[in-house]
């Protein structure tokens, strides 16, 4: 016999490849060999006790305060570490408890029932405009096409096409500077006339960045599929239904012309996963009533966020598959990098990359980027190394 210590990362299914276990205990097998981490933020004592005690009771366990062994109506934080198995047997245990652990059960089971993220695609851009943060993927009319057919050549699913800069302390719905819905079709309308004419529609998905009701359904009549919508106007998902397209429901705090202003003033002492987490519960129900199904989320990396806040939301990005749609990440050549390693857009291709890698790895559906060959390089690496064993 010899022993290898191996990578917890290894695809599970494909180490059964090689072992052969009978296929009815390899799905039972399956719910044991990932382990979860649920942070619990402001738990009370009584509840911690109860829960410590049924993790204990299954084998999982719960790392709390030491006052929550003794009682009391204090609140503190707790980590609970369980496989999906004994998630699944917490989940039951819970429902009859008190103390809000029926909530507990509630989030467990919605997890549990999330759906394995599918193969991730990539979202080239395309900016119809001259102030884009990142002055490469500025594009001129006579540009478009010998773009598209490069983006779609080197791999992208989607292609987003934008005609305004959302850029921090750029244009923006609302802002003095807004060049305004009419000016702003006068600049798409040719853009979307050609691609509709060269049929590019039938090659990839194409996706349109605005908030303006006339741009989009021009564009929607005219073969794009996805509305990206970074204002969260919910109409317009009514807009994306009416023509069988999808919709993106981004997040943000405040207006781009001043939402990184202070920033790290602005986001002291707040959490940033259940700021987001709540605007998706709310929205996503609102959604719901209105009988919108497809539904794209994206994090909005970057919009109103401090470079600490992008990393969480990329780092634990995982927690917002309990809503099962795909998740969007869109970091690309974005300032966070520079907060970590002091550069310009023209040099951050490297944490670009590395940022979409992680992302994925977490659970992200969608990668919008301006680099798509890079891109579907490093994603096919990914891949192929999750799927090695030996």
């Amino acid at each position: 016999m010899k022993i290898f210590k191996i990578s917890n990362t290894s695809d599970f299914s494909e180490l059964c490849g090689i072992i052969k276990p009978q296929k009815h205990g390899q799905e039972i097998m399956k719910t044991k060999a990932k382990l979860n981490y649920i942070f619990l933020k402001n738990i009370k004592n009584p509840a911690a006790n109860i829960l410590k005690q049924d993790a204990l009771s299954i084998g999982a366990e719960l790392v709390s305060t030491h006052s929550a062994i003794l009682g009391g109506a204090d609140e503190n934080n707790a980590l609970l570490i369980a496989n999906d198995k004994q998630l699944a047997l917490l989940a039951k245990k819970e429902k009859i408890q008190d103390f809000k652990l029926k909530e507990l059960a509630n989030f467990l089971d919605e997890y549990l029932k999330q759906n394995n993220a599918p193969k991730p695609e990539i979202m080239g851009v395309l900016n119809f405009n001259d102030d884009s943060f990142y002055e490469s993927s500025r594009t001129k009319t006579s540009e478009l096409l010998s773009k598209c057919e490069q983006m779609i050549n080197d791999g992208a699913t989607y292609i987003d096409i934008g005609a305004v800069s959302s850029r921090p302390g750029g244009v923006y719905i609302g802002a003095s500077v807004y060049i305004g819905a009419e000016a702003e079709f006068a600049r798409i309308k040719p853009i979307i006339d050609l691609l509709y004419q060269e049929k590019i529609f039938e090659r990839v998905k194409l996706s349109l960045d605005s908030f303006d009701e006339k741009c989009l359904n021009y564009a929607l009549e005219r073969g794009f599929s996805l509305v990206n919508d970074i204002s969260a106007d919910l109409n317009l998902a009514n807009l994306a239904k009416k023509h069988g397209a999808s919709y993106c429901l981004m997040h943000k705090i405040g207006q781009p012309e001043n939402m990184q202003e202070n920033i790290e003033q602005k986001s002291r002492g707040r959490d940033i996963l259940e700021i987001v987490d709540e605007f998706f519960a709310l929205n996503l129900a609102k959604l719901k009533q209105m009988g919108i199904k497809n539904i794209i989320l994206d994090i909005g990396i970057g919009f109103g966020k401090s470079a600490h806040e992008n990393m969480v939301l990329i780092k634990h990005l995982e927690h917002f598959l309990r809503f099962n749609y795909p998740l969007l990440v869109g970091a690309s050549r974005k300032s966070v990098i520079n907060a970590y390693f002091p550069s310009s857009a023209p040099q951050r291709l490297a944490g670009s990359l590395f940022l979409h890698q992680q992302a994925v790895q977490n659970g992200a559906s969608i990668i919008r980027t301006h680099d798509v060959y890079e891109h579907a390089q490093t994603l096919a690496m990914q891949t192929a190394l999750n799927k090695i064993v030996f």
